[in-house]
């Protein structure tokens, strides 16, 4: 028999709230819209990492939104 495993849902601001920083920085002016995409995209890749180091059966992509 074989087991699968999946996350449905996982903090999409990061570790230690990078994103939430990062949204904070671009709204007051202190950061320009490029530092916050790629903010975004580590914090999207580091997410895709952590589940795939995990070992789990299935990664789910698609599910990062800027909320």
């Amino acid at each position: 028999m074989t087991i699968t495993s999946h996350i449905l849902d996982y903090p999409r601001v990061g570790a230690k709230r990078e994103l939430k920083f990062a949204s904070e920085s671009y709204w007051k002016g202190e950061s320009t819209q490029v530092d916050f995409l790629t903010k975004a995209q580590a914090v999207e890749a580091s997410n895709w990492k952590v589940k795939v180091d995990a070992g789990l059966s299935f990664v789910t992509v698609g599910d990062f939104i800027f909320l």
